[in-house]
């Protein structure tokens, strides 16, 4: 089989050896992604050294902006993503060829089914649709989920139980916009909001917005999720209630870094996220992030917002 046969069949399965694909589909994104190739070498790391995937060269999230890290030509690319609403001029851009895309869309709806109990009504996004941000993959994401799009406005409160995904600039405006407006979702709903509390819109502490999806939609704490993603990625997180760890599905494996030494941090350390994502086929597998966590107890990680002098960026941001 092909490596991205095996690498779909890895993330449709969860069964198989990560640390193999891994390596194998590093030697591929250092073969054919130069600028990639070129960080590699100037590290003295490159598939004839590397033996484990922590060893992998993690580019930084930056490079995305400054550089095509793509293996195929650019004019060969079916979609390009691109992070929204930073301060900067300069947005990452991630190049999708067509099997990168079909890994995508295998990833998403896997991590969200492993993730998500499943609703009855399907999904309902307070958001902008594909056709509103072409380059949004958290748009995309949620149409190959089969969401119908809606406004503060426009948003519709279904019979049957639903999830209703949106940003968390999308929801404070949902709330903003009628503070006397107080619904009862159908037993069974989930709301997931996607980060983002603070930007230029009204700053709302997570727990406030928990309560807020409590008292004004009637959900209860263990059917509100957050999740977590970057243009840059393939694969998403998610975590439970207020404080519940960030969780990755098997095809998607988190370091966290001393920023000072880059080794991994011991439990209870502040530390630099660094993702492994299978489901970046055409990119890089690799990823060392502006984001800052700390390893939770239960499992997965705790994400504690960006990194000092970290440009301000995100699909929230989007929203607003």
């Amino acid at each position: 089989m092909s490596l991205s046969s095996d690498l779909t069949a890895f993330i449709q399965t969860s069964t198989g050896d990560f640390d193999s694909l891994a390596l194998r589909l590093f030697a591929y994104q250092y073969t054919h992604n130069l600028p990639y190739q070129r960080f590699c070498n100037g590290r003295g790391q490159t598939p004839a050294t590397v033996t484990r995937w922590q060893e992998i060269p993690a580019a930084p999230a930056a490079a995305f902006k400054r550089f095509p890290l793509t293996c195929v030509p650019e004019s060969a690319c079916v979609k390009v993503f691109h992070s929204s609403g930073t301060t900067s001029s300069e947005t990452s851009r991630h190049f999708m060829s067509a099997k990168a895309l079909e890994l995508y869309k295998a990833s998403l709806k896997e991590g969200y089914a492993h993730a998500i109990p499943k609703c009855e009504a399907g999904i309902m996004a307070l958001m902008p649709s594909p056709d509103e941000a072409p380059h949004s993959s958290l748009s995309f994401m949620l149409e190959a989920l089969g969401a119908t799009f809606a406004t503060p406005k426009t948003l519709q409160i279904l019979r049957h139980p639903t999830c209703y995904f949106g940003t968390a600039f999308a929801w404070v405006n949902f709330f903003d916009a009628d503070p006397n407006t107080h619904l009862v979702l159908p037993e069974g709903s989930v709301v997931i909001e996607t980060g983002g509390f603070k930007g230029r819109s009204r700053e709302v502490e997570k727990s406030e917005l928990y309560e807020l999806f409590t008292e004004r939609l009637g959900v209860s704490p263990t059917h509100c999720y957050s999740e977590y993603g970057m243009s840059e990625l393939a694969s998403q997180f998610y975590s439970q209630g207020v404080d519940g760890p960030k969780l990755a599905p098997p095809w998607l494996k988190t370091r966290i870094l001393d920023p000072v030494t880059g080794t991994d941090t011991a439990p209870g350390q502040l530390g630099l996220l660094a993702h492994y994502d299978l489901a970046n086929y055409n990119s890089v597998l690799a990823i060392q992030t502006e984001d800052m966590g700390i390893w939770d107890e239960r499992g997965g990680f705790q994400l504690l917002g960006r990194a000092p002098g970290a440009v301000l960026r995100g699909c929230s941001l989007l929203a607003e």
